[in-house]
């Protein structure tokens, strides 16, 4: 039994994380700058190594003149070099 909950915490976890994704971006590209933060900072709440939702809070962060804030979202970006 335990086994079943922990499947369905995961599957509950990733198909939400999803969605708060899916919502922070269409937010974005309507330039609804303070929307996108707080639904990308919810996905973040449910999986933080997510490198594409710290870089598009990011943005989002630049949209508002947030200088700092989305300075410490960029530094949590690994760098490709590429």
């Amino acid at each position: 039994m335990t086994s079943c909950l922990i499947v369905f915490h995961l599957a509950w976890k990733k198909e939400y994380h999803a969605l708060y994704v899916t919502g922070g971006d269409a937010a974005l590209a309507a330039s609804q700058y303070d929307v996108a933060i707080k639904l990308y900072s919810t996905a973040l709440d449910l999986d933080p190594d997510t490198d594409s939702v710290f870089t598009n809070r990011c943005k989002a962060k630049l949209g508002k003149m947030l200088w700092d804030e989305a300075l410490v979202d960029s530094q949590k970006v690994p760098y490709s070099g590429s």
